[in-house]
């Protein structure tokens, strides 16, 4: 029996959008050093410092993490081999439900990160026994050093696959999928609660080993936060932008001096005072972190009855700020 022409057809199409666009070999070969080399930091983490402690990551990982270090870590199968496994049910269920490109994804990502993790596993674990295993105080190398640490570099890998438009695969789809069943819960919520589970569950599964299990999952989530924040900066940069706004009966003389003190545009947006029911022109201004206390001077000096909030800016593009560039 053949198959269905419609599905060949549609099957097609998806995978030609798996090539890189006419002119696009360029950004495609940016993305696939970023995955690299993303790959093998987070084959630094694990094999360095994560896998030698007992820590456990969140997602697909931390699960293979339990698995590996409870059978002899690698006598069953090698972590990047359970990870890969574990992950071919997920990718099929995104397939089905999202779409091959985001898939496809995914796969590339998860090959790399696992081949990475194997491939440089016995050369970081002679490193780790000649330079690292060495006891601080206790009989055992300290693992708040070693969660500290390996959630920066986990984190900065994890980053640079990201940014190369790659996944690692795992519970991020899954997230997906259920919150395309279930939209009440989102996807960070969701990724938030596995993750708390499988580092609990660490706790459980390592609770006859000579460091306490509680301990070391209390540890995890140190280096899970850690990973978290490096993710960010390295998607996000350091220098956060300070969005600020401003209600004033004088908001043209502080427009005016914000654009020729500090150079920043001035943007008037149209309010009302819904108590008085006048309206109001409201001040939004993007600045630098040190601007901040410039633009406060100013607004004192024209009019301290003004009101004034100030909030976090994560990423702002356009002129003077970051370019507008797309990531994957």
């Amino acid at each position: 029996m053949g198959a269905d022409p419609v599905s060949v057809r549609k099957l097609a199409q998806q995978v030609k959008h798996l090539l890189p666009p006419p002119g696009g070999w360029r950004d495609w070969g940016r993305d696939i050093t970023y995955l690299l080399a993303g790959s093998l930091l987070s084959a630094v983490a694990v094999n360095i410092f994560y896998v030698p402690v007992r820590l456990t990551m969140g997602g697909i990982s931390g699960i293979v993490s339990i698995i590996f270090q409870l059978t002899g870590q690698g006598e069953f199968l090698p972590f990047g081999v359970l990870f890969g496994l574990l992950n071919i049910p997920l990718l099929l269920l995104g397939w089905r439900v999202i779409h091959l490109r985001f898939v496809w994804r995914s796969l590339v990502g998860t090959l790399a990160y696992s081949a990475m993790i194997d491939l440089t596993a016995p050369a970081m674990t002679e490193f780790f026994n000649t330079y690292l295993n060495r006891p601080l105080s206790n009989g055992a190398p300290d693992p708040l050093i070693f969660c500290l640490v390996g959630g920066v570099v986990y984190g900065v890998g994890l980053g640079l696959v990201f940014r190369g438009g790659y996944t690692t695969g795992g519970t991020d789809i899954l997230a997906m999928v259920i919150q395309k069943k279930a939209a009440f819960l989102s996807i960070g919520q969701f990724l938030l609660v596995l993750d708390a589970l499988i580092v609990m569950a660490s706790a459980i599964a390592y609770r006859n080993q000579p460091e306490p299990g509680f301990l070391l999952a209390l540890y995890s989530f140190i280096a899970m936060y850690i990973t978290s924040k490096s993710i960010d900066v390295l998607l996000e940069g350091f220098e956060y932008c300070r969005t600020c706004y401003i209600i004033s009966e004088k908001s043209d003389q502080i427009a005016a001096r914000i654009i020729k003190e500090l150079e920043r545009g001035v943007t008037g947006l149209r309010g009302q005072g819904m108590y008085t029911g006048i309206d109001k022109k409201v001040l939004l201004c993007v600045l630098s972190r040190r601007q901040v206390p410039a633009v406060k001077k100013i607004v004192m000096d024209v009019d301290p009855a003004a009101f004034v909030f100030v909030q976090e800016a994560r990423e702002v593009l356009g002129e003077g700020f970051g370019k507008h560039t797309l990531l994957g």
